[in-house]
């Protein structure tokens, strides 16, 4: 929308746009039951573009860890015959996703219908919003002993609809970035994203893969500077969220994160 493009997002999305309707945007995911619903739909004239969030390696996506991932990977051809392009997020992974189709590099960005801000007073220093493993798990529990608080930390793995989670978010003065595992190293820009656009900072620890959040939010240059960053941010959420989220819709506009894909791809 911030482009000057027509998007449309419906509470009930249980159909396509067909022929001369415009283009569907689809997010990878695909097993072969809903790669036959994009078979069908394109029959019947439907165009695509596929957002693809994962890292593809031999092993299958994010290296083939869960049995999830290596089925998505292994379906992925299967249903990128049916698209016009592919947006893919992880950087560098774009020889594997252009062998299906045009594909370019996006970014998940700043545009001023993203902000959700309000006024809620958090009740928690931090938050935590994502898969649960046994490694973030201990980091948060290692955080909790720092802090010494009782409402030190949330810490929510649920499926929640996007109204709960906000909610819930909000809740959180400090939002972490952790890795599910020691070997992931690309920042999760989904979460960095959410939490600036619901007015709430961002403390990561550090990655090997951190552009360009790394000139945006916080990264600690150790796992054990991350628990004296974490207090230290804590006690200047409000400042450290200013600063962020100004260098946020500076840097990541939606020509930067989104045109310039648009332009390589040519499908508009």
């Amino acid at each position: 929308m911030a482009l000057g493009h027509h998007v449309v997002w419906e509470e009930v999305n249980d159909r396509f746009l067909t022929s001369g309707a415009g283009i569907n945007i689809v997010v990878e995911g695909f097993f072969p039951s809903s790669t036959q619903v994009i078979a069908d739909a394109y029959a019947h004239g439907a165009r695509f573009i596929c957002i693809a969030p994962e890292e593809p390696t031999p092993r299958g996506f994010n290296g083939g860890v869960y049995d999830e991932w290596v089925v998505r990977q292994t379906e992925f051809p299967n249903a990128a015959k049916y698209f016009d392009g592919i947006f893919y997020l992880v950087p560098g992974s774009g020889s594997w996703y252009s062998q299906w189709a045009p594909a370019a590099s996006v970014e998940l960005g700043y545009a001023p219908s993203l902000v959700r801000q309000d006024d809620v007073e958090p009740i928690y220093d931090f938050g935590f919003f994502g898969s649960r493993s046994d490694r973030r798990l201990d980091i948060c529990k290692q955080l909790v002993s720092h802090s010494g608080k009782r409402k030190a930390l949330i810490f929510v793995t649920d499926l929640l609809d996007q109204s709960v989670r906000d909610q819930k978010m909000q809740e959180a003065r400090v939002i972490l970035q952790i890795r599910r595992h020691d070997y992931l190293g690309f920042v999760s820009s989904t979460r960095c994203n959410t939490a600036l656009c619901l007015g709430r900072p961002v403390l990561a620890e550090p990655h090997l893969f951190s552009k360009p959040w790394n000139e945006i939010v916080k990264f600690s240059e150790s796992l054990e500077a991350f628990f004296d960053d974490a207090l230290t941010m804590r006690d200047e959420w409000k400042a450290a969220y200013a600063a962020q989220f100004a260098r946020f819709s500076e840097k990541l506009t939606p020509e930067f994160c989104i045109g310039r894909a648009l332009e390589e791809i040519k499908v508009m």
